[in-house]
C-alpha cells in the first residue's frame, strides 16, 4: 500500500471515464423515453444502469449508453430489458397466474393485482419481530439517510426496532443524531456503545441486546428499498429451515470511475435468482470452489439471521473485518460457517439494498487490498478450526481457486473493462499473501474465537 497515490480525478482521466445514472423502474407501468442528464459533477452522464423490478421484484439490471443522444427512447430501454430478463418476466407471471406475455413494450405491463402482492400483504398481517442492527462510526449525515429509508419500509411499525451501534467513536454525533431525531418517531430507534473496534464486535453487541426472533443487518451507506425487511424477513417464512437470509445489494450511485470498478471487480451483486445454499441437496453441481467462494451467500449489509442460529454459532468472529487488524473477511467467514455447520443460508433478491461504494480511488485501493487480506485470513481460521478440511481443499479447491483469483477467463475476473486499474489486482494478490499475517495480529489483540461445540 506504499506506492505513490492516484488522485480519482487522475484515475478517471486515464479510462475517460462518464458517470452512469443510476435508476430504479417498475415495468408494471408505462415506461418513458431516459433524457441524458447532469452529474453531481455537472457532466453529462454517459449511460444508465436501470434496476427493473415487476410487483416489487427485481427482475434485472440493464447498462444503456448515450453515445451523441439526448435521450433513450423507451422503446429501446423495454426491448433491452426484455433481452435481460425475459425469462424471469415470464416466470414470474406465470408464478403470480396471470397472462405470459412475448415481448416488454413502452406501455408496460398489464395493471392486475398480482399474487406476490397479496402473498406479502399475508405474511405482513403477522409478521415476525425484527431488530435491525447498525453499526455506525462518525457518520451521521450517512446514518441519517440509512435510517431514513429503513423506517420508509413497509414492515408494520410496531414489529420492528432499529437498534444503533456506536462502535469506537471519537465524536458524539451518531449518539446525537439518534436521540434527537430518531428516538421519538413511530418505529423504535435506540442507541447503543461498542468501544472495541470492528464491525463484528458491534453486531454482537446488537444481538446481545435484543431478544427479537429475526435479527438483521445493514450499514450507515445505504439506503433500503420499500420492500427490503418485509422480503429478508420473508425468506424465513419461504425456507423454514434457513438460519440466515440475504438480499440483493445494487450501487446507489456510479458517479465516478473507482465506484465503477468496485462493480467491476465483483461488488456486492449475485444476481436475480432465488438460491438455497446447505452442504446437502442444495449445493451448486458446477462450483468447484464451492462452499469456499462464500461471496455468492451475500453480504453483512443485507442479511438477516434467526437469532437463536447466530448465538449457537458463536456469533461474529471479533478478529475479522473493518476496524480489525484483518481487515476484512467478517460476513464472508461468518455465512460460510454457518453452511460448513450444516445450516441453511437462502439469497433472496426481492430484498434490496441500495448500496454507496466508495467514491474516491484510494479509498477504493485500500478496500480492495482489504478484501484479499481477509479473504486469506477466513481460509486459516476455517482450516485451523476444522483441520478435517484441509486434504480437500489443497488437493482439489486451493489449485482451481488460484485460477479463478488470477484468470482473466475467471467468472471473478470477465467482467472488468479495459480501463480497470491493474493495480486493484496487485493489491488483492497483496492482501492474499499478508492476509494470514495480520490475522495472527487480530487474534493475539482479541483473543480466541470461542465457538460453541453444538454449533457444529
Amino acid at each position: 500500500m506504499n506506492s505513490p497515490p492516484v488522485s480519482t480525478a487522475e484515475a478517471q482521466a486515464a479510462v475517460g471515464f462518464a458517470p452512469i445514472e443510476v435508476l430504479a423502474l417498475d415495468i408494471g407501468k408505462p415506461l418513458e423515453d431516459l433524457p441524458r442528464r447532469a452529474s453531481r459533477s455537472g457532466a453529462p452522464y454517459g449511460g444508465v444502469l436501470v434496476l427493473a423490478s415487476l410487483h416489487g421484484q427485481p427482475v434485472g439490471l440493464v447498462e444503456l449508453g448515450f453515445g451523441s443522444r439526448d435521450s433513450i427512447a423507451a422503446d429501446e430501454l423495454a426491448g433491452a430489458i426484455w433481452r435481460e430478463a425475459g425469462p424471469r418476466i415470464s416466470s414470474h407471471l406465470l408464478e403470480d397466474g396471470l397472462p405470459a406475455v412475448s415481448a416488454l413494450g413502452p406501455e408496460g405491463l398489464p395493471a392486475q393485482a398480482p399474487r406476490c402482492e397479496r402473498d406479502r400483504e399475508a405474511f405482513l398481517a403477522e409478521a415476525p419481530f425484527v431488530t435491525v442492527i447498525v453499526p455506525s462510526r462518525d457518520r451521521p449525515d450517512r446514518l441519517r439517510t440509512a435510517l431514513d429509508s429503513i423506517i420508509a419500509c413497509d414492515y408494520p411499525d410496531e414489529r420492528y426496532e432499529i437498534l444503533v451501534v456506536d462502535n469506537a467513536p471519537a465524536t458524539t454525533g451518531t449518539k446525537d443524531l439518534v436521540e434527537n431525531e430518531f428516538a421519538a418517531g413511530a418505529v423504535a430507534v435506540r442507541y447503543a456503545r461498542e468501544d472495541k473496534p470492528g464491525s463484528a464486535s458491534a453486531r454482537n453487541t446488537g444481538v446481545r441486546q435484543t431478544e427479537a426472533e429475526l435479527v438483521a443487518f445493514t450499514d450507515d451507506d445505504v439506503r433500503a428499498d420499500r420492500h427490503w425487511l418485509t422480503e429478508l424477513a420473508r425468506g424465513f417464512t419461504l425456507e423454514p429451515a434457513a438460519a440466515a437470509v440475504s438480499g440483493l445489494v445494487i450501487p446507489m450511485e456510479l458517479e465516478t470511475a473507482p465506484q465503477l470498478w468496485f462493480e467491476e471487480y465483483g461488488g456486492f451483486h449475485h444476481g436475480f435468482d432465488r438460491s438455497v445454499y446447505d452442504m446437502a441437496e442444495n449445493r451448486p453441481a458446477d462450483d468447484p470452489l464451492y462452499p469456499y467462494a462464500a461471496g455468492r451467500f451475500g453480504t453483512a449489509n443485507n442479511l438477516a439471521f434467526r437469532r437463536s442460529a447466530l448465538l449457537e454459532l458463536g456469533g461474529f468472529d471479533p478478529a475479522l473485518g473493518n476496524g480489525t487488524p484483518a481487515l476484512g473477511g467478517v460476513d464472508f467467514e461468518m455465512l460460510l460457517r454457518t453452511v460448513l455447520s450444516g445450516r441453511r443460508v437462502v439469497y433472496q433478491p426481492s430484498a434490496v439494498i441500495h448500496h454507496l461504494n466508495r467514491p474516491d480511488y484510494e479509498s477504493l485501493r485500500k478496500q480492495i487490498y482489504a478484501y484479499g487480506a481477509g479473504m486469506s485470513a477466513v481460509m486459516i481460521k476455517t482450516l485451523g478450526s476444522d483441520p478435517r478440511l484441509l486434504p480437500d481443499f489443497v488437493l482439489r479447491r486451493l489449485p482451481r481457486g488460484l485460477w479463478f483469483a488470477l484468470s482473466p477467463r475467471s467468472s471473478k475476473n470477465e467482467q472488468k473493462r479495459s480501463g480497470y486499474p491493474q493495480e486493484l489486482t496487485r493489491l488483492e494478490l497483496r492482501g492474499l499473501v499478508e492476509g494470514p499475517v495480520l490475522y495472527a495480529r487480530s487474534r493475539r489483540r482479541y483473543g480466541p474465537h470461542v465457538i460453541p461445540r453444538h454449533s457444529r
